[in-house]
């Protein structure tokens, strides 16, 4: 199951390579671990995460890999998180899913921020100021990038998440 959603994530991250910061990866680890748990959700974001940071065409990630697969670890632990308040009582046509979509741009926020301060610290190691932490979070160079990233998130949150989480479980265990 974990190769399946990883491989699903991969390619799909090849296919909206064109739209920067665009992607299904954060939709399926949150489902995955909604429907399946927080370990494949975690397995599935560590696993797509790593592959993604070396294979992406816009470059390898390098020393950054690792806080951006740790940052994967807030979307499992999200839809985790909502499978415990919700369960099986989740309606697709509610609520429900602009909450979803309103959790996950706060996730892809903080994955933002926490990525962009690491690049901060390996850009201007040994001793970056608080000045380049602020322009390297929300320069004129990553803003648009952020902003793309939380606005698809909380799009791909409230549109496709709700669809994968009531379909996902039929496809894998038969109707419920």
């Amino acid at each position: 199951m974990v190769a399946t959603f990883s491989a699903l994530i991969v390619g799909s991250d090849f296919a909206l390579a064109p739209f920067y910061n665009v992607k299904l990866l954060d939709t399926l680890v949150f489902v995955c671990a909604y429907v399946f748990g927080f370990r494949v959700g975690a397995f599935v974001g560590v696993v797509a995460e790593t592959a993604w940071s070396f294979v992406s065409p816009i470059g390898m990630a390098g020393p950054l890999t690792p806080f951006l697969v740790a940052g994967e670890i807030l979307f499992a632990s999200a839809g985790w998180a909502a499978a415990k308040v919700w369960g099986s009582r989740f309606q697709p046509v509610s609520f429900y899913p602009l909450f979803i979509g309103a959790t996950m741009a706060i996730c892809a926020f903080l994955w933002d921020l926490e990525t962009n301060l690491v690049t901060a610290l390996l850009q201007y190691w040994p001793s970056p100021t608080l000045g380049e932490y602020l322009f390297t979070a929300f320069g004129p160079f990553t803003l648009p990038f952020t902003i793309a990233h939380e606005v698809s998130d909380l799009a791909f949150g409230v549109f496709l998440a709700p669809l994968f989480i009531v379909l996902i479980p039929r496809v894998f265990r038969g109707p419920l």
